[in-house]
């Protein structure tokens, strides 16, 4: 595994890759895997998904993930560059530029005679669907993989309720929280999201990670992008969906606060002969917490069945 934070669209971002890193030449590899996360999106709870995934693959293709614009700031290497505030910038974290963020890292760093395995997880579901009506993107996409997608009516779901009636009206509570949070000794901070994880049955290897998510200016950004999604993600794209329903996969959730049952099953009315799977093993909407091998090993299968 590799990674680093070179700057896309202006914005330093974490990307991790398994195979050939994003400057290497691919050579005569005509197929990579790119995941776009969810949100908060940080590449680090990806790891085991991924790595799985690549081993699956019998390691023949690359494996890449995507971070979103500022939600993990680099503390050291060679692209070392201070994320742009929030204030001034809103464009390059709202959803829309969370979307020109991925076509520039794809134009930028995968040629157009690679295609492209694409994962999507939750709000990463949505933006795959964004890039499949950009013609130059588009061309590129041989399938994608939707999970636990929010591609429609997050207010009106369990989670959007809290998020925006409960949690909006008191969140200076949550920014001072978390500009109390990061005055703390790094190793109180560190017993404290330890006790955490503990009690959330959590795995320790994610300890780094969540460590990077105590940042108050990150938050901030993830906070932005997250009530943005909440006004912009409104109706299902019927259209967009029938037209590359060829190359569309959906998992949905049967315990997902995000993604409800009927979705799935509304989904299913509109579009009947599209590919999409309720999942029986009730992997939570943060699979990589806590399923990370088993997703990466079904989704390692599906891309094999898919595969040029």
């Amino acid at each position: 595994m590799q990674e680093s934070y070179p700057v896309v669209g202006k914005v330093p971002t974490h990307i991790l890759t398994w195979g050939k890193w994003i400057e290497e030449s691919l050579n005569d590899q005509k197929e990579i895997v790119i995941c776009i996360t969810g949100n908060p999106g940080l590449p680090g709870f990806y790891t085991q998904f991924l790595s799985t995934i690549h081993e699956c693959l019998n390691k023949e293709l690359p494996v890449w993930v995507i971070g979103h614009a500022g939600h993990d700031e680099e503390q050291d290497g060679p692209y070392k560059k201070r994320l742009p505030p929030l204030e001034g910038n809103e464009s390059l974290y709202s959803l829309a530029g969370q979307l020109q963020h991925k076509v520039d890292f794809i134009r930028k760093y995968v040629p157009s005679d690679v295609k492209i395995h694409l994962i999507g997880h939750s709000i990463g579901a949505y933006l795959a669907l964004e890039l499949l009506k950009i013609p130059d993107i588009s061309d590129r996409v041989q399938h994608c993989y939707m999970l636990f997608p929010t591609i429609e009516r997050m207010v009106n779901t369990k989670n959007g309720f809290i998020l925006t009636r409960i949690v909006k009206p008191f969140y200076f509570l949550v920014q001072w929280f978390y500009h109390c949070f990061a005055l703390l000794p790094t190793v109180v901070k560190v017993w404290i999201i330890y006790a955490y994880f503990v009690v959330s049955r959590t795995p320790k290897h994610f300890l780094g990670t969540g460590l990077k998510y105590t940042n108050p200016a990150v938050v901030h950004k993830v906070w932005t992008m997250a009530l943005d999604e909440m006004e912009k993600v409104r109706e299902l794209d019927v259209e967009n969906i029938k037209a590359n329903k060829h190359r569309l996969k959906f998992y949905y959730g049967t315990t997902d606060g995000w993604v409800p049952v009927k979705f799935y099953r509304e989904l299913m009315e509109a579009v009947p002969d599209v590919d999409a799977e309720l999942c029986t093993r009730k992997y939570e909407h943060a699979f990589v917490l806590a399923s990370a091998s088993q997703m990466g090993f079904m989704v390692g299968e599906w891309i094999l069945k898919y595969r040029v």
